[in-house]
């Protein structure tokens, strides 16, 4: 059975990640979870990664505190839903059905610039690839009951695509620990498919 290019990335990334000797505190595992903006605000959904990533810079300096190169696995999802019962003529015409998930591997590379000043400002940026699955309202109408009850009557279409692009983070992370890190992201994203999308996330992780 053929490798997929997902598959071939994430066994590039496990090989360049955890099979490399390094020195302490220098592979960071991080989670995030947040709330995800699709398209131009067309509606919300939710958004959950997990990040593994090593730093290369040996001994840092006040233009380079971190470069850490990684990856992120990215689970977003999405749902509009308008009017069932009842809808008036405005309802019908305005608000349609729409839902999105994606599940995304973001190659990247994390800067963080400054050692001491705004220690934990980060720049993070890199290709993406994954897969999409779409569901939207392709027709709409109502329907009328005998006691003159109405109901939307939705024709929805589908599409299951392999999507890539590219993704672009900045935020800020603070140390509660030594080993334990927190902070705060604002993403921007962009496929083939022309979803334009944002994301505002907390994180939360470790250094191994």
């Amino acid at each position: 059975m053929k490798k997929t290019p997902l598959l071939i990335l994430i066994s590039f990334l496990t090989t360049t990640i955890f099979c490399q000797p390094v020195p302490d505190k220098n592979i960071y595992l991080k989670l995030s979870g947040g709330r995800v903006s699709f398209g131009s605000g067309d509606f919300l959904g939710y958004s959950f990664s997990f990040e593994a990533a090593r730093n290369i810079v040996k001994k840092p300096s006040f233009g380079l505190d971190k470069l850490l190169i990684g990856g992120e696995l990215i689970f977003e999802t999405g749902v509009k839903n308008p009017v069932i019962q009842n809808p008036s003529i405005d309802d019908l015409l305005a608000k349609t059905f729409n839902h999105l998930s994606t599940t995304l591997l973001w190659t990247k590379a994390s800067y963080y610039p400054f050692k001491k000043i705004i220690r934990g400002f980060n720049i993070q940026v890199g290709p993406t690839l994954g897969h999409s699955y779409r569901s939207t309202e392709f027709r709409r109408s109502r329907s009328t009951d005998a006691i003159g009850q109405t109901t939307r009557v939705s024709t929805l279409s589908f599409n299951n695509n392999l999507i890539y692009g590219y993704r672009i983070s900045t935020g800020l992370e603070f140390d509660i620990s030594k080993k334990i890190i927190t902070g705060f992201r604002l993403d921007f994203s962009n496929n083939n498919e022309a979803e334009i999308n944002t994301f505002a996330a907390i994180k939360l992780g470790i250094k191994l």
